[in-house]
């Protein structure tokens, strides 16, 4: 099949059974016009390095996968077909090369496979599966098959950083949870890079302490910030940058002392080194934010511009990210530009919020809200009490109780702040603030 742009690799079938297929599917993307992985890999809602990987031959894609690599790329089953073929082949290669090894104890097998079947006939009654069984059948697996490869973690982490957008915190938490504990099992036998190892614990940390703060339990998300401060200290530069940036915002929404917020930004700015990187605009939105609060307006606006030139320097594949934590569109900076505008009365503040509005690809989500209410409370402090509480109730209901996190929260009580003293005991201010309580129980 004739294609344009890099060729593929050479075709090995004696290296893998899944080269074959890498190829053919690398032959397939150019040939439909996907200069670029990532071009696929956006369609095909998988991540780049996956898509590398499968095209590599070192990662067996599931049929499910092939099948919707096939359909975009319009194949016509060649893909699905040559998959069929390379786990035959995998599947005998695997069992002719199979050591003959013990297994485990035959009582312990028994043990095993009665504590999952307990478990599983209280699913239907309890919707609880059997973890712990669960968790050691895996390490049975494991055993023979191999444990997980830092690139499966990095992947898991990918996966939780776009979850973190528009999953309910809740059930993230308690799945995120379970995965970090797992890989501290993982590490406790791996080989490799211990570097690579270090920046996938520091990544899995970092999103736990992140989930935890956004849905509102301060206490336990400020020790885990501190555990992904030590896992990114044994890391490198970019991921110490990356934790001290995001602890720097949330502690912003927690309310921490100004003098934690600005050291934080000013840790991660130092460790980013100058380079411009998503942790360097999240610091300096961080910091713009902080010396908007205790009135260093001239800093704060320096900020906002030094943002916006980080921003400008920053590789398309971080811009056009709108799905992840760790993408950096244009929204955030606008976001950015538009608080401290709100915070400060600058006079380009209605405008400021305008166009961040407009740029959200979702203007009713959780990102765009937070906007949204920046209006209600510049609306406040116009005089127009009533218009700004109506509107903000609004952006509220709109936005569901599902959907509430610290973040929201926090700005939607700075509306009730903006009121007037003599106001805020009103009824309907109190009813107004009865929407604000977190799921998880704080506020």
């Amino acid at each position: 099949m004739a294609s344009t742009g890099r060729p593929a690799d050479p075709v090995d079938p004696h290296e893998s059974p899944w080269h074959l297929l890498g190829a053919e599917l690398r032959n397939w993307r150019l040939f439909r016009g996907h200069e670029t992985q990532e071009s696929l890999a956006a369609v095909a809602h998988i991540s780049p390095s996956l898509l590398g990987r499968y095209e590599r031959g070192k990662r067996e894609p599931s049929a499910d996968t092939v099948k919707r690599l096939d359909d975009i790329l319009e194949a016509g089953g060649v893909l699905v077909a040559l998959r069929a073929a390379a786990t035959t082949l995998a599947d005998t290669r695997r069992h002719d090369s199979l050591p003959a090894a013990a297994g485990p104890h035959a009582d312990d097998m028994n043990r095993l496979r009665r504590q999952l079947l307990a478990g599983i006939a209280l699913t239907g009654a309890t919707a609880a599966l059997p973890l712990d069984g669960l968790a050691r059948l895996r390490d049975l697996v494991d055993d023979r098959i191999g444990p997980a490869s830092t690139a499966e973690w990095e992947e898991l982490a990918w996966e939780y950083a776009h979850q973190m957008i528009t999953r309910p915190l809740g059930e993230l938490i308690s799945d995120l949870s379970v995965d970090l504990l797992a890989l501290q099992k993982a590490m406790s036998r791996a080989t490799g890079d211990p570097v690579t190892w270090a920046r996938v614990n520091t990544r899995m940390t970092f999103l736990l302490a992140y989930a935890l703060g956004s849905a509102g339990h301060a206490r336990e998300s400020r020790h885990w910030w501190a555990s992904a401060r030590r896992a990114a200290q044994r890391a490198d530069g970019d991921m110490l940058a990356t934790v001290c940036a995001f602890e720097a915002i949330q502690a912003l929404y927690e309310d921490r002392p100004m003098p934690l917020v600005l050291a934080r930004a000013e840790e991660a700015l130092a460790a980013a080194s100058g380079r411009p990187c998503v942790a360097a605009a999240k610091a300096l939105g961080a910091r713009a934010n902080a010396r908007a609060l205790i009135g260093d307006l001239e800093g704060a606006y320096t900020d906002l511009d030094e943002q916006a030139r980080v921003t400008e320097q920053l590789p398309v594949k971080v811009t056009s990210d709108y799905a992840s934590l760790f993408g950096w569109p244009v929204t955030r900076t606008l976001h950015s530009r538009s608080l401290v505008y709100t915070l400060t009365g600058h006079p380009r503040a209605a405008h400021a919020q305008t166009e961040a509005i407009a740029a959200y690809p979702n203007p009713f989500g959780r990102q765009a809200a937070q906007v949204r209410l920046h209006t209600a409370m510049a609306t406040v402090r116009s005089g127009d009490v009533d218009g700004g509480l109506d509107h903000a109730r609004t952006v509220l209901a709109e936005l569901g109780p599902a959907n509430l996190t610290r973040y929201v929260v926090h700005t939607a009580a700075s509306v009730v702040q903006a009121l007037p003293p003599a106001r805020q005991a009103e009824p309907r201010v109190i009813e107004y603030q009865r929407m604000l309580a977190l799921p998880g129980g704080s506020s």
